[in-house]
């Protein structure tokens, strides 16, 4: 520790004495009642002062920068020429930024987001002069069970935090234990008045008071510390002086002096790791809690912002979807074929992405302005790793299939996912056989071609399959580098049958005489209303819900998303009830089947009729009606265990919910659903609650799916950015699909009636327009345990990808990489429990990453096979230093290599693959 603490006129205290430190600190929220840019201008003149202050009082050691790095990064990219002085002051250890990047959501984000957000935020800190490794998370709105294991993974060992916790403080203390399900722990400092709570400084402790709403409290400084001493068994108390979006109070170091001579207490300034230091010192308390903390005790936690702006939640999942699970795993295979490495692009796309994930960003909960630049780095990030995905697809491609006989097209199939998978693909073929694709070429117009619907499609093992064929798909521009060219593609669509885990399946398309196997020749089938590929049937009611029924189990569950629309009186921080309002469902609208274009689907569609908003008053819904255009897509493909739908919802009305509902008939109220690095187990929030800041609403958070089981059977709902679920004692499912409200915050929320943030109108979180919710519904058996549910959603979030390979390879600069050294790829990952969160380039380019982790509450033992030469296979922590704990990891070469490690129940492991080039020296 390079700053110590700087005590007051008097010697320190000892061991048992009770010493509270003073934290100078800001709470920046860069985005939330004003877009980012205009709280950029406050950042600018909050640093500028910040510096000056530094530098004028010597005596001021530390200030906290809320945990966070990104804040930096925005003010440096304005105030280029303040770089020497800020990072000087971080170098000496008096600004301190990290280790988080934003100060982030958990809930809401996956926990791969979370890893990269410490990642980036570790990396950038450390460029500037100083990482904070200290757990502090003061206002993020609840807390993922996995946390401490996360923490512990960057080698922080504390944690602080303001909201979450169920407890009661005063019997649990605000200073114990948080255990990770791997046994992982971090030492809890409980925020319980607040992160301002010496917001206002002075230096006469008598007058010394503040009352910040309902998050603090007193009227003197020795009415705070005594409410601190009782609570924390260390005799260690924090005091944080600062704020959301506070300047910098001046002579702070002279009122600790002045406040020190008058209380009992001994006053310290210093930072959260002088804190932690002191604390370390004196006997830790025993007291262990486990689980998530997302309960509102003494404070807020907003649970329902879940349901808050659902189609940007949706637009976030399909891009990490996107960039995570399809361009960096592909891009890092592809490295292995040709060396080449797209990792900066792919860092810039993760930079971007995690700013996205701040808390008041990704919940949902700021004004319009900042959701729709939100929308745009979305947009940003997805060319990024769509660009990326296609590239490395075309590498991996070109690789398994360089050459083909005059007139043949090999058809590459990429899986990004660790186990074999089977499912449909579309392809975009260039029926210009002799376009001069990959080749610099002026002038050049394309003729017609062949005609594929006369070709056969062989698989693998050279048998022909059925496919079909879409004449004039598409017209894309390609060849940037080689003169770009405009080309009409057919689009060719099949299914392609077990395609090995991050491997690749050749198919071929070749000419051929004979009539083509075609996949309209597949039977009729026996009903518009009722589809059954022999795993699963579905039909479809008159009354526009569905059946389920599964094949192996006779297990049936019916009356399945339904529509209800109730009146919403609140904000974006949670529902309002209308009093007196009964939910209008679907069941009672008309629904008339859609017009079939495909043996394994069913439409329908209907009008909802709603009332438009509420009464001026807000108190009731209003007489004037509005009708909301529904449809409902329903497929169901061959050798598919769950059900896809697609809801389109035009929203025309104003202030109101809609909730979809699955009466599964399992569970008796519990549910299994998915978060960071694992599911949580959930059921009835029972007890008193009683004078509670937030009360349990019944509802809770989930990331892609929920399930309800017994013993027997079990019902997976699947979801692309809805997040927010209810479960009744019977095993009925509520999810809500769509939230529409027209304000930041309320003060006359029927839930909730104190002041949370500015009273701001934001009429685009009403959710106008028109929405499209993909949803999954899988019947199975719990006895496979979860690690079944991880890939059933990896299924329905990411497709298997294809690739044409036609026209020249590019090899401009080829001499200056290392030439390919294997046409094949390849990654297991077994047993199904343990679950592939990442595959990646190193972070310093040295060799593969790969984070697995185990979903079950058993010990295994992680397999991975990777059909590619590996020298050396090292355990290594989250920010992907080498572990030396004695993490052992067994390697094996005999054909494939096999990696080979133990897992504890609910443990997380990174290990790095490195020496991956057949000649020895090449790594790279």
């Amino acid at each position: 520790m390079s700053t110590s603490i700087e005590a007051a006129d008097r010697t320190g205290p000892s061991t048992g004495e009770q010493v509270a430190v003073v934290v100078p600190h800001v709470h920046w929220d860069r985005e939330w009642y004003e877009p980012f840019e205009v709280m950029r201008f406050h950042l600018v003149r909050f640093l500028d002062e910040l510096v000056d202050t530094l530098e004028a009082e010597p005596d001021l050691p530390a200030f906290l920068l809320d945990g966070q790095a990104v804040i930096v990064e925005d003010y440096l990219e304005v105030r280029r020429a303040q770089r020497d002085r800020l990072t000087a002051l971080v170098r000496a250890g008096r600004l301190r930024p990290g280790p988080f990047y934003v100060q982030p959501d958990e809930f809401h984000v996956s926990g791969e987001g979370l890893v990269r957000n410490l990642l980036i935020g570790c990396r950038v800190s450390a460029e500037l002069g100083w990482v904070m490794r200290e757990g502090y998370l003061p206002d993020t709105f609840g807390h993922v069970h996995q946390l401490p294991q996360i923490l512990r993974g960057f080698g922080i060992s504390t944690f602080y935090a303001m909201r979450g916790f169920g407890q009661d403080v005063d019997e649990t203390g605000s200073q114990f234990w948080w255990e990770a399900p791997d046994g992982s722990r971090v030492l809890v400092e409980w925020l319980s008045e607040s992160y301002s709570n010496a917001a206002v400084l002075t230096g006469d402790a008598a007058a010394m008071r503040l009352h910040h709403g309902t998050l603090v409290r007193y009227d003197s400084l020795p009415e705070l510390l005594d409410r601190l001493g009782r609570r924390a068994p260390t005799g260690v108390l924090l005091l944080l002086n600062g704020g959301d979006h506070l300047r910098v109070q001046s002579g702070v170091p002279e009122m600790v002096r002045s406040l020190d001579k008058d209380v009992p207490t001994a006053l310290r300034l210093g930072g959260l790791e002088e804190f932690h230091e002191l604390v370390a010192e004196r006997p830790l308390p025993d007291r262990v809690e486990r689980g998530e903390f997302r309960h509102g005790r003494r404070h807020d936690v907003f649970d329902g912002i879940a349901s808050t702006r659902t189609p940007m939640k949706g637009l976030a999942e399909r891009t990490e979807s996107l960039l995570a699970t399809q361009a960096e795993r592909l891009d890092a295979l592809a490295t292995l074929v040709d060396g080449r490495s797209s990792r900066d692009l792919l860092h810039h796309a993760w930079r971007e992405l995690v700013k996205n994930y701040a808390h008041d960003s990704i919940c949902g909960c700021s004004v319009d302005e900042v959701h729709a630049e939100m929308e745009t780095r979305f947009g940003k990030i997805e060319q990024i790793a769509a660009t990326v995905a296609d590239d490395a697809v075309e590498r991996i491609a070109r690789a398994a299939a360089p050459n083909a006989p005059p007139g043949e097209i090999p058809v590459v199939v990429v899986n990004p996912s660790g186990f074999a998978r089977s499912g449909p693909v579309e392809v975009r073929v260039v029926p210009d056989l002799d376009a001069p694709l990959g080749t610099r070429t002026f002038g050049w117009t394309q003729g017609d071609g062949v005609d594929l619907s006369r070709y056969r499609l062989l698989d693998p093992d050279g048998r022909p399959i059925p496919f079909t064929v879409a004449a004039g798909g598409d017209v894309a521009v390609v060849d940037a580098l080689d003169r770009r060219k405009e080309v009409r593609r057919d689009a060719v669509a099949f299914t392609a049958e077990d395609v090995p885990a991050l491997g690749r399946s050749v198919y071929r398309l070749v000419p051929g005489e004979d009539t083509p196997v075609r996949s309209a020749t597949e039977p009729p089938r026996e009903s518009p209303r009722r589809l059954d590929n022999g795993i699963l049937a579905v039909e479809l009611a008159a009354d526009g819900t569905l059946s389920v029924t599964a094949a192996d189990t006779g297990y049936r569950a019916t009356g399945l998303l339904e529509l209800l629309d109730d009146g919403d009186r609140g904000d974006e921080y949670g529902f309002g009830a209308v009093d007196g309002d009964e939910p209008i469902s679907s069941r009672t609208a008309t629904w008339r089947p859609g017009t079939v274009t495909g043996p394994h689907e069913m439409l329908g569609h209907t009008r909802l009729t709603v009332p438009a908003g509420l009464t001026q008053d807000r108190t009731g819904r209003t007489s004037a009606t509005e009708e909301l255009p529904v449809a409902l897509r329903v497929t169901l493909l061959p050798g598919e265990d769950l059900v896809r739908v697609a809801l389109t919802v035009d929203n025309r009305a104003r202030d109101h919910r809609v909730r979809l509902r699955f009466p599964t008939g399992l569970g008796a109220g519990r549910t299994v659903a998915e978060s960071a690095f694992g599911v949580v187990h959930r059921g009835p929030v029972s007890g008193d609650h009683a004078g509670w800041q937030e009360p349990p609403s019944g509802a809770c958070a989930m990331r892609r799916f929920v399930a309800t089981e017994d013993g027997e059977q079990g019902m997976q709902i699947l979801t692309e950015g809805l997040h927010e679920y209810t479960c009744a004692a019977d095993g009925t499912v509520d999810v809500t699909a769509l939230r529409a409200v027209g304000w930041l915050a309320r003060t006359d929320h029927p839930a909730r009636p104190h002041k949370i943030g500015p009273e701001l109108p934001t009429p685009q979180a009403q959710c106008p327009g028109v929405h499209t919710f993909r949803l999954g519904l899988r019947p199975y058996r719990p006895s496979a345990g979860p690690g079944q549910l991880y890939r059933a959603a990896e299924r329905f979030a990411t497709p298997l990808r294809a690739v044409a390979v036609q026209g020249a390879v590019a090899v401009q600069g080829a001499a200056r990489r290392p030439r390919p050294h294997t046409p094949d790829v390849g990654l297991a990952v077994e047993p199904e429990g343990v679950v592939l969160s990442a595959v990646k380039t190193a972070e310093d380019g040295d060799g593969l990453v790969v984070r697995v982790f185990n979903s079950t509450d058993e010990p295994v033992t992680a397999q991975l096979h990777a059909r590619f030469a590996v020298g050396a296979a090292r355990r290594c922590d989250l920010e992907e230093r080498d572990l030396d704990d004695g993490s052992a990891v067994e390697l094996e070469r005999a054909g494939t290599t096999r990696i080979r490690f133990p897992l504890a129940a609910g443990q997380i492991a990174t290990v790095r693959l490195t020496d991956l080039d057949e000649e020895k020296g090449a790594r790279r």
